[in-house]
């Protein structure tokens, strides 16, 4: 099975990045992405003066899916996630939803092993492995911090390992990218970050000629999610709305009326991160409801 490393990253999605390596359309390949490299003493300044560190997203890839093309979909797979022993977790004055209440940075290493993340000598909880950043390369360039209907840092839970992201091609060969990987993470991520950690994500792809969609679309087995992001979470929620309506009325074949009151009796809105440029909600449905 293909291997790729991290050796090379980037900062943003572009449709202007060199490829660093080539896969075939239903290949499975390996792919690591870094734990943030982030210098300890970063978190030992006086931020007083308001100057605080850029935040700075790196992600591996990106990876050329021979065969893809503008208007096509890209299917990724996530078959497997293999954590690294040691993961992350940080906050300071310049991230996080309290971020004004935080009055000094805050750094905590824990030990991620045996399907645990310890966070202290009482206090362990089990690993639930995600992928935080995901996504092809938009027609602009666009920094990997940023999430939109290419994907990228949308900190979505479900992006485990079972489930597939449906995302829509825009450029040749797609420039799949991804990293960003979580041992764990509370929905929201309100802190600013999940337990950030080193990995080995194994992916399958598989391209589906002549289809798009608008935003998103994540499968799992039970369920089919869509995810929207915008700068305000209630148009956010607003067109996470619309698109499940617009959905739902493709399945089953029914009107707006119908499609929008099933939406609210038996779809389910949750917030994803508030923390990024953009804010991430989720619209999600059963499989079973869709069944006629």
């Amino acid at each position: 099975m293909r291997f790729i490393s991290d050796e090379k990253i980037i900062h943003t999605m572009s449709p202007f990045n060199e490829p660093i390596a080539k896969v075939e359309d239903g290949e499975t390949f390996k792919i690591e992405t870094r734990s943030p490299g982030i210098p300890d003493e970063v978190f030992e300044k006086d931020y007083s003066d308001g100057n605080y560190p850029q935040r700075i997203l790196s992600i591996t890839g990106p990876v050329y899916i021979e065969g893809a093309q503008s208007g096509d979909l890209l299917e990724v797979s996530i078959d497997k996630i293999d954590l690294k022993s040691q993961g992350k977790m940080w906050m300071g004055q310049w991230m996080g939803i309290l971020m004004d209440e935080v009055t000094k940075p805050y750094l905590k290493k824990v030990n991620v092993e045996n399907g645990r993340v310890f966070f202290n000598e009482k206090i362990s909880f089990p690993v639930k492995p995600m992928i935080g950043t995901i996504g092809v390369a938009p027609l602009e360039e666009i920094d990997c911090l940023r999430q939109g209907n290419h994907g990228g840092n949308m900190d979505v839970l479900s992006l485990a390992p079972g489930s597939k992201v449906y995302l829509p091609v825009s450029v040749e060969g797609a420039l799949l990218a991804v990293g960003d990987v979580h041992a764990a993470m509370g929905e929201g991520e309100v802190l600013g970050t999940g337990i950030e950690i080193g990995s080995v994500v194994t992916l399958t792809v598989n391209v589906i000629k002549a289809k798009s969609i608008k935003h998103p679309l994540i499968e799992t087995k039970d369920s089919y999610e869509i995810v929207v992001s915008n700068e305000d979470l209630v148009e956010a929620c607003k067109e996470a709305t619309r698109s499940m309506i617009g959905f739902i009325r493709e399945k089953l074949n029914i009107t707006f009326d119908e499609a929008y009151a099933l939406t609210g009796q038996c779809a389910h809105l949750r917030i994803c991160q508030v923390v990024n440029p953009l804010c991430t909600v989720r619209f999600e449905i059963s499989k079973e409801i869709l069944k006629i």
